[in-house]
């Protein structure tokens, strides 16, 4: 599943010309929208799912959609970025 970005929760990066996402991404699919100033996944069936965009979102704007195997039953998964390390947060139902 694709990681998407929720754009209301996206800042760019403070205006920066490369966001995080940017930068972190093993496959260069995120980019940022000029205009709107908002990071977006420009080719969502090429993501390898790594969580590295998610990991580093300063603002938590980025999520990857569950896998089919445990969505359905009620569970999901969230990795949070701390200052000093990434802490996972796994929901069964």
């Amino acid at each position: 599943m694709p990681s998407f970005v929720i754009q209301e929760k996206c800042d760019g990066c403070k205006g920066g010309d490369k966001t995080a996402c940017m930068y972190i991404c093993p496959n260069d699919l995120m980019v940022l929208d000029p205009n709107a100033m908002k990071a977006y996944n420009q080719e969502p069936d090429q993501c390898w799912e790594c969580f590295s965009c998610v990991k580093i979102c300063p603002t938590q704007a980025i999520e990857v959609r569950g896998y089919a195997d445990f969505v359905p039953l009620g569970s999901s998964i969230m990795p949070m970025l701390g200052t000093e390390d990434v802490m996972w947060t796994c929901k069964f139902r």
